[in-house]
Order: structure tokens, then C-alpha cells, then sequence
């Protein structure tokens, strides 16, 4: 260091390594907090809640399946299995990488820095498919043109840097202030971690030191300061660290007396957890899901309900994010074919909900078939947008003016009703036929028989009761 830079206080330039992302990162090796730690994206996953919840997101999504879609003409749709950005994003997005690790890749980027970067390479002789290989965002920074187009500035291994153009590059951005880079939750939220990652280092230095506050050796003797020190010193080799729960011997007139706090009494513990709610409440994350499952919750009363809310308020959002940068930076003709994300399987504990649900909207004449099955993710069939009518609420129709189909079927109910009626009078006549004496006996049975027979025929073919009475007598 020159003369200039100690009396400037100003540190010497440091050759950068190439091969270290952090070198490339805004605000070097992190940003300073209150509590005197330094925080950036990969020391905040050294915290147990970062971890947790950066894992929980970016796993859960890059466990769903991505197909390709193409739109029908008749509003359904079916798998664009033919389309060569199929197998790309279905099953394998660069030669190396599968999936569900490009996915969690892209997403664990976007939740520590606010961005996720991939470069398109396009097909080759050696590998017939589009790739696309991620690019650590810290190596990333967009550029604006004189005519205000963006570039993307990639430095590679070496310390050369590249310009990739917009179509050259897939970029998933997170919450956005200006709608071009996606903000980092690390760089807003690094005064939560850090006093979670101070409340954690202090847990390590207490117990690191036997779980044995600090405290004095008193004397009614002086003590030179040569004594006093290998004094100190002996106690400490004796009984600090992993000698903490050695019995003590005292001698000459030594007394051992306890000056700090238990680590309860300054709520050590409640400290560290209410920092963990405040991680998991940046990422959008239920307490619950990273194993905080001491306080009650908002989200629901089991979990199925708390379930449904992290993939509606937490999982949705991002999903959406993803799809629509697809749509962006991957498909050309994107009013013919999409992607989108299968959720069936967050939701599938919520199956006997679901299908009571749509039995109701079905019955009550709502909600169609291809209604239903549209929500399910599943094609229409032919005819299935007819919508059910309540009987109560059906005008009255003729055979006539409903379709040759619709008739058949209401003729086919008519004659089983009248022959279960019909099979009724039968069964009856026949038991008085074996049971009366003479004619006049059967007659007077068939009379009785006759006068509340009306009520089951009112009933049988859902007529008035003037009319079955009549038919009776």
C-alpha cells in the first residue's frame, strides 16, 4: 500500500479471479449491516431459514411437469410433443442439465438475486436441439444501447466478456422496480439476516464455550497481575470448551461467582425464531413449511387449507412468471403453442373437494361438462357444454320441441315409470285373486286397492294427483 492510499485510507486494487462470481456481484462480498455482518446471497444460505425456504420454492417448481402446448380450434388443446422446444423444456433443457435442475437452477437465482439468466444455443451437428444453458447472474449485467436497446455483458471464465442480444438469452426476473432487472430479496432483506446470522453466531460462541455463562474468580487475597494471568489462564484449560463439566476444585480461599444472563432470560431462543417467521415472511413462505410450527397460522386450519394458500399465494405467481418468459424468449408463435406448468398434483389432496364441488355446479345446471373438464386440464368432448336444468325449474315442454335425442331418452323414463306401475296393479290383483272368496270378496278388494293407488301413480310418473286419481277410478 502507497503512502497516499494509508493516509486516504483507500485499500489497494485487487487482481479479480475469474473464476469467482463473487468478484462480479454488486456490492463486492456484501453489504454491511447494523448488526456488523456482512450479507450476500451465498452466505444468507448458510442460514438454516434461507435454506429452507429457497429449497422449498425452487425443488416444489422444478418438480412440476412443463409441457408444450398447442391451442385447438374448438378451445381445447393437446401436447405439442412434435414441437422441438417440447423435449426441451419437458425433459432435458441442455445436453448436461435435466428439467427439474434447470427449473430449481433458474428459480434458486431469481429468490437469492432477483434474476435467473440461460443462454439459447441453438442446435448443432454434436446436439440436434435448442439449449439452454444457465449463466450465474452475478456474470450478468444488462447494458442499453444508444438507441435504448438492451444487451446482456456475460463475463466468462478467463475475465473475457461476451454480448448476448435479447433473442440470445432467456431471462426470468423476479418483483421488478423498473422493468428490466428483478429485484434481490437478499439485498432488502439483509437486515433480518443479519440479525439472524449474528443471533446464530452468538449461539455458536456460547455453546462453543460449554454452555457456561462467563464469570468471576474472586479472592480475599491480592493477586500480582503474573498470578492473576495464570490464574485465568489454568481456569480456562481446565474448565472452558469441552473441560466445562470437569468438577471445579477451589483452594485458596478462590470463590466462583456468575455475572451474565441465561441466554433465556435475554430471549436467546425467541430471538432466533421470530428471525426465521421474519426470513420465511420475505420469501412468502408459511412458517410451518420450514419446520417453524410453534405459533398458530393464518393460512387455514389443516393441510390441505395451509397447502392450497402456499400454492395459490407463493407458488402461483412465480409459475405464471415463468411461463410468461417462455412465451417471451423461447416461443415465436406463441398465439399457437404455450407452456404451462402441471399443478394437478399440489392439489391432488383436495380431490373430494373438488369433484363435490363440480357435482353441485353440474346438478344445478352451472357448470358443463367441458366446464369441469377445462378446469382439470382435461380436453372437451362433443357434446359435453349442455348444461343440466332442475327438474323443479324446467318449464313445461313438449316432446316436440326438444331434440330427437333428448326425447328418446324422456320416452325411455316414461315407459319404465308406467310399467313399474303397471307391474304394481298386477302384483296386487294377483294376491287378491288368491286370497278373496268368491267375486263380490275380490271386488270389494280391487276397490280398495284402487282408491290410493292414485298417490303412487302421482309419484311413479311425476304427475298431478287429479290426473292419477283418475286413472285410478
Amino acid at each position: 500500500m502507497s503512502f497516499v492510499q494509508r493516509i486516504l485510507g483507500v485499500a489497494p486494487e485487487v487482481e479479480r479471479d475469474a473464476t469467482d462470481d463473487r468478484w462480479w456481484m454488486d456490492g463486492g462480498w456484501g453489504a454491511q449491516t447494523s448488526s456488523g455482518v456482512k450479507i450476500n446471497p451465498d452466505f444468507a444460505m448458510t442460514l438454516s431459514a434461507v435454506f429452507a425456504c429457497v429449497r422449498l420454492i425452487s425443488e416444489t417448481v422444478g418438480a412440476l411437469p412443463l409441457p408444450v402446448y398447442e391451442r385447438l380450434a374448438n378451445g381445447g388443446r393437446e401436447r405439442a410433443t412434435k414441437n422441438p422446444l417440447y423435449r426441451v423444456l419437458h425433459d432435458r433443457p441442455a445436453q448436461h442439465i435435466t428439467r427439474p435442475e434447470f427449473v430449481g437452477f433458474m428459480m434458486a437465482h431469481v429468490l437469492l438475486r432477483g434474476n435467473g439468466y440461460a443462454q439459447i444455443v441453438e442446435p448443432t451437428r454434436e446436439y440436434p436441439l435448442m439449449q439452454l444453458k444457465p449463466i450465474h447472474p452475478d456474470r450478468v449485467a444488462i447494458e442499453k444501447t444508444a438507441n435504448g436497446q438492451r444487451r446482456y455483458r456475460v463475463m466468462d471464465e478467463s475475465g473475457r466478456s461476451q454480448v448476448l442480444l435479447p433473442d440470445e438469452m432467456f431471462h426470468l426476473r423476479g418483483l421488478s422496480l423498473d422493468g428490466e432487472t428483478g429485484v434481490s430479496v437478499i439485498t432488502y432483506a439483509r437486515e433480518t439476516m443479519g440479525l439472524a446470522s449474528a443471533a446464530e453466531s452468538y449461539g455458536g460462541r456460547f455453546f462453543g464455550n460449554g454452555s457456561r455463562p462467563s464469570g468471576i474468580l474472586r479472592t480475599d487475597g491480592k493477586l500480582s497481575e503474573t498470578a492473576a494471568k495464570r490464574l485465568r489462564d489454568q481456569w480456562s484449560a481446565l474448565h472452558g470448551g469441552k473441560n466445562s463439566h470437569k468438577t471445579a476444585v477451589l483452594e485458596e480461599g478462590l470463590s466462583w461467582q456468575q455475572v451474565s444472563i441465561a441466554p433465556e432470560d435475554a430471549q436467546f431462543l425467541e430471538t432466533r425464531e421470530f428471525q426465521a417467521n421474519e426470513v420465511a415472511r420475505w420469501f412468502g413462505v408459511p412458517p410451518h413449511m420450514i419446520g417453524l410450527v410453534s405459533g398458530s397460522t393464518s393460512w387455514g386450519t389443516g393441510i390441505v387449507e395451509m397447502s392450497l394458500g402456499f400454492v395459490t399465494y407463493t407458488l402461483l405467481p412465480w409459475l405464471r412468471r415463468f411461463e410468461q418468459a417462455i412465451s417471451r424468449d423461447l416461443i415465436i408463435a406463441d398465439q399457437k403453442y404455450y407452456a404451462e406448468f402441471e399443478t394437478a398434483a399440489l392439489v391432488a389432496g383436495d380431490i373430494e373437494g373438488r369433484y363435490g364441488a363440480y357435482a353441485i355446479g353440474r346438478q344445478w345446471g352451472f357448470l358443463s361438462i367441458n366446464d369441469v373438464r377445462r378446469r382439470e386440464n382435461m380436453n372437451p368432448v362433443p357434446g359435453g357444454d349442455e348444461y343440466m336444468v332442475p327438474f323443479n325449474m324446467r318449464p313445461a315442454t313438449r316432446v316436440a320441441d326438444v331434440p330427437d335425442a333428448v326425447a328418446a331418452h324422456y320416452r325411455m323414463l316414461a315407459r319404465e315409470s308406467a310399467a313399474r306401475v303397471v307391474r304394481k296393479e298386477v302384483a296386487a290383483l294377483n294376491r287378491l285373486a288368491t286370497k278373496t272368496q268368491g267375486y263380490a270378496d275380490w271386488s270389494n278388494g280391487v276397490d280398495e286397492f284402487y282408491a290410493t293407488h292414485g298417490q303412487f301413480v302421482a309419484e311413479a310418473l311425476c304427475i298431478d294427483i287429479e290426473g292419477a286419481n283418475g286413472y285410478a277410478t
